[in-house]
C-alpha cells in the first residue's frame, strides 16, 4: 500500500474528520464519485454496541451500557478497473456518514484523487480536535482546587487546645 499524503495517522482519521462541517466532506466525495465507481463491499450498517466488564467482586459479566455505532466497507473502482478498498466504524447512529467517511478512508489510504483535499480536511479536523482538548484543559486546570490545606486548620486547632 501507498503512504498516505496525509500527515495525521490513519487510526485518527474518522475523529478529525468528525471535527469538520459535513457539506464539505460531501463536495470533495462528489467529486471523488464522479472519477470512481463506488460499490459496496458490505452492506452499511448502524445499531448499538454493548459495553461489557466484569464484577471485580464476583467475576461476573455485566453491561455498563450502550452506545451507536455505524459501519461502512467500500471498494472504488477507477476507468483502468483497479479497485481500491477502505471503511468505516463510527460512535454514531448514521451508516450514510459512515459510507461518507469510508470513501474519504479508501481516497486517503490510496492516495487517490483528491487526496489532498482530503487530507487537508483532515489536518483542519485535527487541529480544531487539539483546540478543543486544551479548551477543555483549561477549563479542568482553571477548576482545580487545592485540598492540601484542609486538614492543617483542624490539626493547628487541636493542637492549641491540647497545648
Amino acid at each position: 500500500m501507498n503512504n498516505s499524503c496525509c500527515s495525521v495517522p490513519r487510526s485518527l482519521w474518522m475523529r478529525a474528520l468528525k471535527m469538520v462541517c459535513v457539506e464539505e466532506i460531501k463536495a470533495v466525495i462528489d467529486a471523488v464519485i464522479n472519477e470512481y465507481q463506488v460499490a459496496y463491499k458490505a452492506v452499511p450498517q448502524s445499531g448499538l454496541g454493548v459495553l461489557q466488564t466484569q464484577d471485580t467482586a464476583l467475576h461476573e459479566p455485566y453491561f455498563l451500557g450502550e452506545f451507536p455505532i455505524a459501519t461502512s466497507w467500500v471498494v472504488l473502482t477507477d476507468k483502468q478497473g483497479n479497485c481500491f478498498e477502505g471503511s468505516a466504524q463510527l460512535m454514531d447512529d448514521d451508516e450514510n456518514i459512515a459510507s461518507l467517511f469510508a470513501v474519504c478512508d479508501t481516497v486517503l489510504a490510496n492516495n487517490l484523487l483528491y487526496c489532498r483535499k482530503l487530507a487537508d480536511l483532515v489536518e483542519l479536523g485535527e487541529f480544531k480536535f487539539s483546540e478543543k482538548v486544551k479548551a477543555r484543559k483549561a477549563m479542568l486546570g482553571s477548576t482545580a482546587v487545592d485540598f492540601s490545606l484542609l486538614g492543617t486548620q483542624d490539626e493547628d486547632k487541636k493542637e492549641t487546645q491540647s497545648a
